[in-house]
């Protein structure tokens, strides 16, 4: 499933991508606020004139690791959490 949603990310200086820090979700009518603890993998994908990265991410929410990813459309400065 994905949904559209707001990221608070860093453009550094001279890096190729943005570096997600935490993002807003919408839970069961609610917006929770993820913090993003680790980024495992970044990957540039590109297919029908479309380009995205992907980001591979995991939080640590009461004591448990949450895996998820990330979406960015670069050309569209837009977001979207996919989970399973």
């Amino acid at each position: 499933m994905r949904q559209s949603v707001d990221v608070l990310a860093v453009f550094d200086i001279g890096a190729m991508s943005p570096r997600p820090i935490r993002f807003k979700v919408l839970e069961h009518g609610i917006k929770t606020t993820v913090k993003v603890t680790d980024i495992i993998r970044i990957e540039w994908m590109g297919a029908g004139g479309t380009t995205r990265i992907e980001y591979d991410c995991a939080t640590v929410s009461d004591g448990r690791r949450i895996s998820y990813k990330l979406l960015y459309y670069y050309h569209e400065c837009r977001w979207e959490l996919q989970t399973a």
